[in-house]
């Protein structure tokens, strides 16, 4: 990678956004990439997370331009302001990542409206409209990699999870439609559908549970660590040919190709 300076000063080197980047498979993609020489700005909601991430990402990729923005991807504005510092500062974006998360666990019939719109803002508009800024940008530029984190459970359903299977699912949908519509401007958007992923939001659920309950959910019989993700995703942004798009690929250990009775 290029560790020059453009025509205004700026380091010339590839930019990426990682929302949902101060922790998880967020986090991991952040590193990925910071470690392949891309400057990284993280998005996220919870200021603390973020200030470690910027830490942690400068420690793994010292001469990276890092910074974090504040953001909560369900809400238009914060938004709106995150990509605009983007183009503030770095002037580019070669590569986004969606990764914001959330998790809310309810059978269907105690779902409320607000458990459902919740849900679709931050999963589906959140990463809908974070497509929508980086695709102006991206066009400017002449291409970039767009990378949309789904689940698995986008393409099996979970039980109590109605809101979060039909968002994810969504997500992977926009995955192929930015495909189609974005690819005269080369960019590209796939999906990553992952697995039991060892992140915050489930670890403590995955630790309680015995290897005899894992050897049933996928062949693996084990949770995933988020760098396999990110190492997926690093691939997708810097090594993938561009003939490879609209694609969802799997990260699961198996666990959508078994039959569930293993």
């Amino acid at each position: 990678m290029s560790s020059g300076t453009d025509a205004s000063g700026r380091r010339d080197a590839p930019v990426a956004v990682v929302t949902g980047g101060a922790t998880g498979i967020g986090l991991a993609v952040a590193e990925a990439l910071a470690g392949q020489g891309y400057d990284v700005v993280v998005a996220g909601r919870r200021a603390e997370a973020l200030a470690d991430a910027v830490e942690r990402l400068r420690t793994i990729a010292p001469a990276a331009r890092v910074c974090a923005v504040p953001t909560d991807v369900g809400a238009p504005a914060d938004v709106d302001a995150l990509f605009a510092r983007v183009e503030a500062e770095y002037g580019r974006l070669d590569a986004l990542v969606t990764a914001a998360a959330a998790l809310h666990v309810a059978p269907f019939d105690e779902l409320t409206p607000a458990d459902w719109h919740t849900m679709i803002d931050v999963v589906v508009n959140g990463a809908a409209l974070s497509c929508m800024h980086a695709t102006r940008l991206m066009k400017a530029r002449g291409g970039g990699r767009i990378v949309l984190i789904g689940s698995v459970s986008g393409m099996v359903s979970d039980a109590g999870l109605a809101h979060y299977n039909a968002a994810k699912a969504a997500v992977h949908s926009l995955a192929r439609s930015l495909a189609v519509d974005l690819a005269p401007y080369g960019i590209t958007a796939n999906a990553i559908a992952p697995g039991w992923i060892r992140t915050p939001m489930i670890s403590d659920f995955v630790d309680t549970v015995d290897a005899e309950w894992l050897r049933h959910m996928n062949p693996m019989s084990r949770a995933a660590d988020p760098a396999e993700v990110a190492d997926v995703v690093r691939y997708l942004v810097t090594e993938a040919p561009t003939f490879l798009t609209g694609a969802t690929i799997a990260v699961d250990g198996g666990q959508t190709a078994m039959n569930h009775y293993h």
